[in-house]
């Protein structure tokens, strides 16, 4: 133990030495070694952190008509953002199988970072308190919070809380073959009564006049029942723009399923009961029906070669319903279902960029999709690429009567209940009466 303890003493001494003669220098040195240490210690700090990796899961791939924005804004997020911020893309093959995976997920506590509220899962998010306010966020950024628009961030709020980020703005007309209505003599309707007629007479002509669904949400058939109740009258308006309604026994519902019943036993598909979406717009876009109700998203199908015909999208017209209606509503969109804290800020930071101008931009361009924010507008290309998608723009703003659609308004169970009961108003086990009671008790559910 000699040895060391002497060649170490010695060592000392000289570096006291050294230390006298050069006192500046060695200051120096040291502060900047120090200064050096600390840099490369924070940087390996920040390399073995890393990005903030976030779950998403979407049903938008595939052939989904928003496959082509999603894919471009996750992209455009990544190239900006990508060093702070890891997507975890899980791709989920349908509207449906993400409807009841998230509700599943829901149960559990186990929820992805990012969520899409559609289809009453907003409610069940609220109600469970798994989601988390975007009020901090929104305010500490002006510019996204006019992104969104006061309109849009209201409809998304409860008892002051902002749950969710509308993506996009809802104008619904319905869309109709101009060749088949021309040759069945026929223009769109101006009154319920007439559009019916205009039923039997494209059925006359030879032509099946609607492409409806009642299977998932019963989405093209909902759409038709909540414009003839939402153009009904002052109370059946009323009931179109209210939250959670808790009775469907009112005679516009009851008179309008009573319609409902008809169109699904003379003018619809063979396939219409228990049919999903793709089936309905595959009904229309392939000239086996004359009218959907759909909204501008769809328009990009009409020219697109593996989902319609050639010249399909020179055939096809919008009309507003109807007693001059129009679905006027903002979808849900995205919320924070993340628990650390890291991964809130993260979600909201990428939730932040697919909903400001730039995303909606994509969204519009890419999907056909009306944006939030009137800053967002049309491309002059695009305007000339779909002009549909400007005749429905002019469609929602003529329409005299407004009102939502039902998945934005119902209770999750109340959506999940419409392709169980269409069935049988259809094959006449149902009366409108007994359907509208059955409604009512599954609302009362929620109590």
């Amino acid at each position: 133990m000699k040895k060391p303890v002497a060649l170490l003493l010695a060592s000392l001494m000289v570096a006291s030495l050294a230390a006298c003669g050069t006192n500046t220098v060695s200051e120096s040195t040291t502060s900047a070694a120090v200064s050096t240490s600390t840099q490369t210690s924070a940087q390996t700090g920040a390399e073995a952190k890393g990005p903030v990796t976030i779950k998403y899961p979407t049903y938008r791939v595939g052939t989904h008509y928003s496959a082509a924005f999603e894919k471009e804004q996750i992209a455009k997020f990544n190239e900006k953002f990508g060093n702070e911020v890891k997507v975890q893309v899980e791709e989920i093959p349908s509207d449906t199988a993400y409807n009841d995976k998230m509700k599943i997920l829901a149960a559990s506590g186990d929820l992805p970072d990012v969520v899409m509220g559609k289809n009453g899962i907003n409610e069940i998010l609220i109600k469970g308190n798994l989601a988390t306010p975007f009020n901090e966020y929104l305010d500490k950024d002006s510019e996204w919070k006019a992104d969104i628009g006061d309109e849009a961030i209201a409809a998304n709020t409860r008892d002051g809380k902002v749950w969710s980020i509308s993506d996009q703005k809802q104008v619904i007309g319905y869309f109709y073959n101009k060749e088949m209505f021309e040759k069945a003599g026929i223009k769109p309707a101006e009154t319920w009564d007439e559009f019916l007629a205009n039923c039997d007479k494209l059925k006359s002509a030879g032509f099946t006049p609607l492409a409806l669904m009642t299977g998932e949400n019963a989405w093209t058939t909902n759409l038709m029942l909540s414009s003839i109740v939402g153009t009904s009258g002052e109370a059946g308006n009323k009931f179109m723009n209210t939250l959670h309604p808790a009775s469907f026994e009112t005679p516009e519902m009851i008179e309008g399923l009573k319609k409902i019943q008809i169109m699904l036993k003379k003018y619809t598909t063979k396939d219409a009961i228990g049919a999903v979406y793709a089936n309905a717009a595959n009904n229309f876009e392939q000239g086996k029906a004359a009218i959907i109700a759909n909204g501008p998203w769809m328009i990009g199908d009409f020219s697109d070669k593996s989902k319609s015909p050639e010249g399909f999208d020179k055939k096809v017209g919008v009309a507003a319903y109807p007693g001059s209606g129009a679905f006027l509503s903002y979808e849900v969109g995205y919320m924070i279902g993340s628990d650390a804290q890291d991964k809130k800020d993260a979600a909201a930071k990428f939730i932040k960029y697919k909903t400001s101008a730039e995303g909606q931009s994509i969204a519009l361009e890419l999907g056909n999709v009306l944006p939030v924010s009137d800053k967002v507008q049309p491309s002059e290309e695009f305007k000339q690429k779909y002009p549909v998608f400007v005749e429905t723009i002019d469609v929602g703003n003529s329409a005299k009567v407004k009102y939502q659609y039902f998945d934005t308004i119902v209770f999750p169970n109340v959506t999940d209940t419409w392709k169980n009961l269409y069935p049988e108003l259809a094959f006449d086990k149902l009366t409108a009466e007994q359907f509208a009671k059955k409604l009512t008790e599954v609302a009362a559910k929620n109590k």
